[in-house]
């Protein structure tokens, strides 16, 4: 190798590490930096440890304390630092609205329930009435009715209406309760995982005590019937049908045709539907 070629491999290593050099000044340095996640706040509250169906008794395993974001715990939650016995307090209790697995737990979902007497007495809103009927497959729902569903009840039975001097027969349905809120059926107050249907000869329903003495007063008149409502049609309160044409009363032989006693025994003024089809039209002319 002579000198000639000796030059140009110096002059070609010195441009190579010139332009190295200023490759490098010419990146943004990279300084690195650790990021740190903040810390989360957390406190103990008490969740439920698996899925629990109404009607269920609470035992040690079903509920649990877990850590919970602490600006995320609501005014209503069971936290560990205020009652550090709530688990074992609750330990008895009876499921009143179902959770789910991990649910917080609060004062509304869980009622004590006295042993002495028993769970459905646990479950029944306060100021309320727990009443059962018979009931027959063809009349309710064919056995798809399952407690914690909203249901009409419906009283079909025969009346026998004046026409003049005569009675006249007549089979009537009328609602005569909506949106009530089924108990139990039979002796069963929760549906059972994976059952879809439970055919039972009786239905126990909550009622107010006014309702409670309208149902009975129903049941022994003739043939009760429970509708299904759906979930989207069961809100708001129970509500009565005092006037249903099937609580009506026969007028009695001596009683003027068209009138007729209602249910609490009274004559009413106003002519029943039927008698008002049967009568008589007026026409007036200028006053004649």
């Amino acid at each position: 190798m002579n000198v000639k070629q000796i030059a140009i491999i110096g002059v070609a290593l010195v441009v190579a590490g010139g332009a190295f050099v200023f490759t490098q000044n010419q990146q943004p340095k990279q300084v690195a930096q650790a990021v740190t996640a903040p810390a989360i706040n957390t406190v103990k509250v008490l969740v439920s440890n698996q899925d629990l169906a109404i009607g269920t008794r609470i035992t040690r395993d079903s509920l649990i304390w877990r850590d919970w974001p602490s600006d995320a715990v609501g005014p209503t939650f069971i936290t560990q630092g205020k009652d550090p016995k709530a688990l074992e307090h609750f330990v008895g209790a009876v499921v009143k609205t179902q959770l789910a697995i991990g649910e917080p737990i609060v004062g509304g979902k869980l009622v004590i329930a006295d042993p002495k007497n028993g769970i459905l007495a646990a479950l029944l809103t306060p100021g309320m009435r727990a009443v059962t009927i018979n009931v027959k497959t063809n009349t309710s729902v064919a056995g798809f009715i399952l407690p914690e569903n909203r249901v009409d009840v419906i009283l079909t039975r025969t009346i026998a209406f004046p026409s003049g001097s005569q009675t006249v027969n007549r089979t009537v349905s009328s609602t005569i309760l909506e949106n009530v809120r089924v108990l139990a059926i039979d002796q069963r107050v929760m549906q059972e995982k994976g059952q879809q249907a439970m055919t039972g000869s009786s239905a126990t329903l909550e009622l107010s005590p006014a309702d409670s003495e309208r149902l009975s007063q129903a049941d022994s008149l003739g043939e009760i019937s429970l509708a299904l409502r759906s979930y989207a049609d069961a809100n708001g309160p129970t509500v009565a049908r005092p006037n249903a044409l099937a609580l009506s009363q026969p007028a009695p032989p001596n009683q003027r045709s068209g009138s007729q006693m209602n249910p609490e025994g009274v004559p009413n003024t106003t002519p029943s539907p039927m008698a008002q089809a049967e009568s008589g039209v007026k026409v007036y002319r200028g006053g004649q």
